[in-house]
């Protein structure tokens, strides 16, 4: 199989694209993922005062 220039410039610029593309979903998974953690560490944060508070309403 021989490509010609031509092709072989149609491949790199739709490597490229596809590049780009997969940059862009990994950027937007990442930001996906750190507002999720922060959701996590809120509640985390939240159940752990409510844990607290509530152990030292029933401790004496």
């Amino acid at each position: 199989m021989s490509l010609d220039l031509g092709q072989l410039r149609e491949m790199h610029e739709r490597a490229e694209r596809l590049r780009e593309e997969a940059a862009e979903a990994e950027r937007a998974a990442y930001l996906h993922w750190q507002e999720a953690y922060g959701a996590y560490e809120v509640a985390r944060d939240e159940a752990s005062s409510a844990w607290t508070a509530w152990v030292e309403a029933i401790a004496p």
